[in-house]
Order: C-alpha cells, then structure tokens, then sequence
C-alpha cells in the first residue's frame, strides 16, 4: 500500500492539463476557455494572422500557475474577428476561426463576458474608448492586449495581473520579436505584487480593494510582511522572494498579507475560527488547499451538493475560492449531481476505490456508519476522501450532513 505522501503525489502528476487552465479561468469568475484576435485593416490583418500562427506553433493553452506564460499542449486557438472592409481569402478563412464584423460596439460586449483574454490590433485609442463602458473589476475583466498593425509593440492595457495581460504580453512580444510595453509600476521596479502571485499560484485576493494600498505599500517601502495559516516550503515563490518578510502568528497582526483559506485564522482543537474581532490585514491571500469529501444518495441534485458544499463552507467561514477539488468514491464518479457541481464550482472531480476509501477509515480512525456499510460495503465516504485528495492534510470539518449529501473538509498543512 502506498503512503498518503506518495499517493498524493502521484495524483497531482497526474493532473490533467486542463485542470491548470479550468483553475486559472476559475479566478476569472468562470470566463469561458475563449480568445480572440481583432483587426481592422489588411495591415493589421497580416499580424492578426503572425499572432494565431504563433498560437498554432507553440499550441498555446493558457496561463499556467508557474512563472511561465503559457503550456504549449492542446491549442487553445483564438477566434479570429475581422473587418468586413478587409481583404479576406478563400483560403484564410479555411485556415482560420474567421468571424466578419461592421461595428466593434457590436461584437465586443459578448467578447468582453465570455473571453479571458482579447488581443486588439489597431490604435491603443481605439481600444480604449471602445472598452471603457464594459470594465468591471480586476479579478472579472479579460486581460486585453494591444499591438500596432505593423506589430512591433504589444501593450499591455487591462487586468495586467489577475488577468494575465503582463504574462501575455511577454510572452507574445518574445514570440513576435516585439517590444513588450507593460507600465504596472510593480513590474516596472522589478517586484512582483501580491496580485500577481495570486496569478500564478491560482489565488484568490480578497478584497481587491486592497490591491493598490498593499502594491504602495511594496513600492514605497520594499518589503511586506506576510503571515501564512498554511505551512509554506522553503522552495514556495514566495519564501524565495526578498520582498516578502514572514512573520510568526504572534505576531500575524503587523502583517499586511495573510495567506488563508479563512476569513480569519483556525484556533483550538475543533478547527473552527475564533468568533474574536481581531485586526485583520489589508489582504489576504486565498490558496486553493481545501478538499471537499461529498457522499449523497443516489440522483442527488447538483443543487443540493453545492447547498451543502457551501453550508459546509460557511461554517469555517471559507469560500469556494479555497476548494482545491470534490472527492468521492468511485461508485459516485458518475453521479451526475457531484458531477455537475464540481463543474460549477470550477475544481476537478475524482473519486478512489473502496479499498483505498475504507483503508483511510481504518488509518485515521474515522466516524463510521453502519448504513454506509450496508449499502456500499465502506464505513464512510466523505472524510476519507476528503483527506485522500490532499498531499498531507488534516481533516478540519468531520461529516455533516444536508439532505441527502454527506460533506467533511480536509486542509493541506503544507503548500511547495
């Protein structure tokens, strides 16, 4: 039998590709897998074409969640959205994911909704004026690029960080043999801020209003304190970075970040958070460390699963920018309600044997049932599975249970 460690480790080799790009989308507010590239002239065209062609070369996937732009694997190619007035060949339209368009008024608000990322090629004016009714928020707009038609720069102008426009824009220039124009400030003094960490990593920073206080605080100051409820590895990018001092909890409330599935820390045996109002920072940090275990009677409702997902989640005061995935067993793996909310939810869903989910039981002296036993052959399902989905965690909430589904709550204690 392999250790909790090894099979952990197995699993998260394992993962598939499009785990990384769903869980980067994720921050986005669940943007479809979606892109495009947008010309107005036969000149700009030609580098509309140079871009995609760079696209089909590389098979361009998304914003990993390492320091590199992209994952070369399985294409996830633009749409190609061009002018009627441009010059178009038979040919380029075989080619390419062609669309035809008079107004760009008319096209860009379902682009802007459905895309996580939209190249323009065309005046940086232009642009401008034509997105400035449809922005949001930081951690809902697409990342937007703009090159001139001749291609020689690519600017980064929206969502520079949560959005990836900066990663994009290297990338792309790099590929291009053009002049990256990124103008963050954090980037231009050569520092990473918070939010661009929460980029790459697949965090979710709350609140966002907190962004521009805690990124001129880093500018001004060159450092920011950082308390973190989970262990993080010497090897974590963030222990690696200079700029990040880490603090002991005693001393959490000098902080300006905290790293935290929570709203506020874990205290005490029960693992629940301390009702205490307590000084909390300017940002936390929220990592993707909670296992959901879920067991639920058969032709359960996606409804009902994520009602009692989520009633599980208010009771530790989490959110479901904190679920790392759904684990069950295999005898689930095909229920369509499990199913269906870990496709809502944006996590991936997988499931273990009944060997490997009665084992867990045995090991770590789980709450038994005797009607699970009865029905599946295994003493319980959700915790184990739960703690199965983790690397090396702890379980932090034990069963409960909302009509029909059966929920417990596992916490890696350690992120590399």
């Amino acid at each position: 039998m392999k250790s909790d460690e090894a099979q952990g480790k197995e699993r998260e080799d394992s993962k598939p590709l499009d785990f990384v790009l769903n869980k980067t989308l994720s921050l986005k507010t669940k943007k479809t897998i979606r892109s495009a590239i947008i010309v107005l002239t036969d000149q700009g065209l030609v580098t509309g074409k140079r871009i995609l062609e760079t696209f089909q070369e590389h098979k361009v996937r998304g914003i990993t969640i390492t320091e590199s732009a992209f994952l070369f694997d399985n294409p996830v190619e633009p749409e190609l959205w061009i002018h009627k007035k441009c010059d178009v060949s038979q040919m380029i339209r075989k080619k390419y994911n062609c669309h035809n368009f008079e107004r760009l008024s008319e096209i860009l608000p379902d682009l802007w909704r459905e895309a996580f990322l939209l190249i323009f090629v065309m005046a940086a004016g232009i642009v401008v004026r034509q997105i400035a009714s449809l922005i949001q928020r930081k951690d809902c707009d697409p990342a937007v690029l703009v090159l001139d038609e001749k291609g020689q720069f690519v600017i980064s102008l929206l969502s520079g960080h949560l959005g990836g426009a900066n990663a994009w824009t290297q990338e792309l220039a790099d590929r291009l043999g053009a002049q990256p124009v990124i103008t963050t400030a954090t980037d231009v003094h050569g520092l990473i801020a918070p939010d661009e960490y929460a980029r790459r990593l697949v965090w979710t920073v709350e609140p966002l209003s907190g962004v521009k206080s805690v990124n001129r605080y880093l500018l001004d100051k060159g450092q920011l304190k950082i308390w973190s409820e989970i262990h993080l590895s010497p090897e974590h990018p963030l222990k690696k970075d200079k700029h990040y001092y880490f603090v002991s909890a005693e001393e959490k409330e000098t902080a300006q970040i905290w790293v935290t599935p929570f709203s506020r820390p874990l205290r005490g045996k029960e693992k629940i958070p301390n009702e205490k109002e307590e000084k909390l920072p300017w940002l936390i940090l929220v990592p993707r460390a909670l296992c959901i275990g879920v067991g639920s009677r058969r032709g359960i409702s996606k409804e009902k699963v994520l009602e009692a997902i989520q009633a599980s989640l208010t009771k530790i005061k989490a959110t479901d920018q904190s679920i790392l995935g759904i684990f069950s067993i295999d005898i689930k793996q095909n229920e369509a309600g499990i199913v269906e909310a870990a496709q809502e939810l944006g996590v991936p869903f997988q499931s273990f044997t009944a060997s490997e989910i009665q084992n867990a039981v045995n090991r770590q002296e789980l709450s038994r049932s005797e009607f699970v036993k009865e029905k599946i052959g295994v003493d319980g399902v959700c915790e184990a599975a739960s703690l199965l989905g983790t690397k090396q965690g702890e379980l932090i909430l034990p069963k409960q249970i909302r009509n029909g589904v059966t929920v417990a709550i596992s916490m890696e204690r350690s992120l590399s």
